[in-house]
């Protein structure tokens, strides 16, 4: 398989070239054959008769003098056979490429030819004739020294022509092979441009077409699940942003209505207030998310200590998980990694607060801190309501609430672990979870250690 586009191109032009060589060859030959043979006869024959027509009236002392001069001027090589073999040689000195048999063929009185070219043509002939002289009978056979320069450049003419007019036809159909890709690429760009991402390419090629096809065509399918993602996007933060806008109008209108007393006001005015701050965690979401998207994210690593601020984080949460008479266990020797302090926070902030959020009353909530090769491993354990393996899978994209119901009861907004995986790997780590439903959840975040 040739993998070059330029090399496939040039091999196409080359073939192209001998096909169109290989067949003009044969169609000149057709064309001229017959029109070259009778017009050498014609002019063979004319000599013949020029020469039977004086030979026998001339002395035997002239004769060799007349066949000289007759060679020079009509150039041609002449060879003069009596019955006893070869009798003068005039012209080329070369032996002929007649036969003895065909010299005495010729002096029984028939005509004889053969072609002495290379050339399917017969551009160069050996014709025996039979010549009467007066006391016996004579072979002469004729060969011109040179070929009639004005026919031969119209044989050549037409054989160029023929041959680059098939040679242009044939690498126009062989390169209609290259050019279908790239037609295919165009129609593909105008289906994208008009928002349709269902395209089909040929990438069985392995040249810089078949690999531009197959990443043209990765692209739109990436393209498609970013459509869909950004749609999904809206859809959700609409919905989400929604939700409590609507509590909130619903409970205003309740209280501008007469007949409340003190404690239904409060007790209304606390779920504007808690919905309102629901709107504020998620718009503050969205902004640090899309900040840490950005290309102008700050991020200033420094030498941090990871013990020390996970145990800030457990003591910064502790009305939650102590309301909650939670049992934290912490196993996390002197650690120091190079990160981004105020991002790597939210990482724990994020896990642990959902592992408050998700753990009954009375439960367990461990973190672990692990030191392998070239990584350092931070594990988060809970013994609460554990992860479904079909949500685990999506646990990460924006706004996928894998228990809605719980999520909205806390407060969630389905960002929180992304977040955590866009900080991790802007850090060069990974995420891993380990969870089935019931059964408690352990999020790992690996990253590079000093």
């Amino acid at each position: 398989m040739i993998k070059s586009l330029y090399l496939k191109i040039v091999l196409l032009f080359f073939a192209a070239v001998a096909i169109g060589l290989g067949s003009a060859i044969p169609i000149t030959v057709y064309l001229f054959k017959d029109q070259i043979t009778q017009s050498i006869q014609h002019d063979y024959a004319v000599r013949v008769w020029l020469i039977s027509d004086a030979f026998p009236r001339l002395a035997p002392s002239e004769r060799d003098l007349f066949l000289k001069q007759f060679s020079e001027k009509q150039k041609v090589s002449l060879w003069l056979y009596d019955r006893n073999g070869l009798r003068y040689t005039y012209g080329q000195t070369s032996k002929s490429s007649l036969t003895s048999e065909d010299i005495r063929r010729i002096q029984n009185g028939a005509e004889v030819v053969r072609q002495s070219s290379v050339l399917p043509l017969p551009t160069s002939l050996y014709m025996g004739f039979p010549l009467q002289a007066a006391d016996e009978q004579l072979a002469l056979v004729i060969h011109p020294v040179g070929f009639n320069n004005s026919q031969l450049f119209k044989i050549l003419g037409v054989l160029i022509l023929i041959a680059i007019v098939i040679a242009n036809t044939k690498f126009i159909l062989f390169t209609s092979v290259v050019v279908k890709p790239l037609k295919a690429l165009s129609a593909a760009t105008r289906k994208i441009a008009k928002g349709d991402y269902s395209i089909d390419l040929p990438t069985k090629s392995k040249d810089e077409l078949g690999v531009l096809s197959a990443q043209f065509q990765q692209m739109a399918h990436d393209m498609s699940q970013v459509e869909k993602m950004r749609q999904e996007f809206v859809s959700n933060v609409s919905h989400e942003l929604q939700t409590p806008l609507a509590s909130i109008s619903g409970f205003v209108s309740i209280l501008q209505t007469n007949g409340l007393d003190e404690a239904e006001q409060r007790r209304y005015l606390s779920i504007i207030r808690y919905e309102s701050m629901r709107l504020s965690r998620l718009s503050e979401n969205m902004l640090r998310l899309a900040t840490i998207d950005s290309n102008h994210n700050p991020f200033h690593p420094s030498l941090v200590r990871l013990d020390r601020q996970l145990r800030s984080i457990v003591l910064a949460a502790e009305p939650q998980w102590a309301d909650k008479r939670l049992n934290i266990h912490l196993e996390l020797p002197k650690t120091a990694i190079h990160a981004d302090e105020d991002l790597l926070s939210q990482v724990w902030l994020n896990i642990f607060s959902n592992s408050i959020k998700f753990t009954p009353e009375d439960g367990d909530i461990s973190i672990e801190l692990q030191s392998g090769t070239g990584e350092i491993g931070v594990v988060i354990r809970d013994t609460g309501i554990g992860i479904a393996e079909e949500d685990r899978k999506r646990i990460f994209e924006r706004f996928y609430k894998a228990d809605k119901s719980h999520n909205r009861e806390a407060g969630g907004s389905g960002l929180g672990l992304a977040i955590v995986k866009r900080v991790v790997e802007l850090h060069g780590g990974r995420v891993e979870i380990d969870s089935a439903a019931e059964k408690g959840t352990a999020v790992t975040v690996f990253l590079p250690a000093v």
